[in-house]
């Protein structure tokens, strides 16, 4: 992980830009649903989007519908579920290989763990399950035990991932940089410099990712250490530095 970090440079037009949603483009909230979205935000990234020919792309823990619903269909390109699932340019949707009954035999074991906790939330993905305690940080490192175990227990076939207040069971061997990597693999991004912005664990995948090609990577917010090399302090300025883009290229 790099010590050096510093503002990130002016973006572009050859940027393929990769973009996190929550902690990201929208400050954390609560729970999932409690997030406010800036007004202006659906109308930013239509004209960043316009700015780099397309080559933009949303790269969440969310499913792929979440996120359209909260940025009313801005963004064409969008991976949802860490990469699980993925809408490309021309609007067609992939589906990474990930076997969604693995967690058939753990969902009754994460429901009972939220039913018997005041304060836990289970979000259900179909195809991952996150266990949500930031209403209950003394049930942080149960939570996450009781994800570890099941991962665990699934020989192989599921992983824990940890987040900001958050534990998730997961298909193995699914990503954001698996994802960011299909998407430069494609029009409008291919030959492009990858530029991945995000804010928690999960998007350490992505940094490194687009740091072996060339690109770099942007964390929003103070967490340490990282494999970025640039770092915004919070989602308001990530905003402002898609703006200065979108200004400068229309000057």
């Amino acid at each position: 992980m790099g010590n050096r970090i510093s503002h990130p440079p002016p973006l572009t037009a050859d940027t393929a830009l990769f973009l996190d949603f929550d902690g990201t483009l929208v400050d954390i909230a609560r729970t999932p649903e409690d997030i406010r979205v800036a007004e202006d935000l659906g109308h930013l990234l239509g004209s960043v989007s316009d700015a780099l020919h397309g080559a933009l792309a949303v790269i969440s823990g969310r499913p792929i519908d979440a996120v359209d619903r909260f940025l009313g269909g801005a963004v064409r390109a969008v991976a949802g579920v860490h990469g699980a699932t993925r809408r490309d340019a021309r609007g067609m949707t992939h589906g990474a290989p990930a076997d969604a009954t693995a967690l058939k035999d753990y969902r009754p074991i994460l429901e009972s763990f939220a039913h018997h906790h005041t304060g836990i939330l289970l979000e259900d993905k179909t195809i991952s399950i996150a266990v949500h305690f930031r209403e209950a940080p003394e049930l942080a490192e149960e939570s996450r035990q009781i994800v570890a175990d099941c991962a665990a227990a699934s020989q192989g076939r599921l992983e824990f991932l940890e987040g900001k207040m958050v534990a998730e069971l997961k298909p193995a061997r699914i990503t954001k940089a698996g994802a960011l990597s299909a998407y430069m693999n494609e029009a409008p991004f291919q030959g492009r410099r990858p530029v991945f912005a995000g804010d928690d664990i999960t998007d350490e995948a992505g940094f490194s990712a687009v740091a072996k090609v060339g690109g770099y990577g942007v964390i929003v917010g103070e967490r340490t250490p990282t494999a970025a090399t640039a770092r915004l302090a919070s989602v308001a300025d990530l905003h402002q530095w898609l703006k200065v883009f979108c200004a400068a290229g229309a000057a």
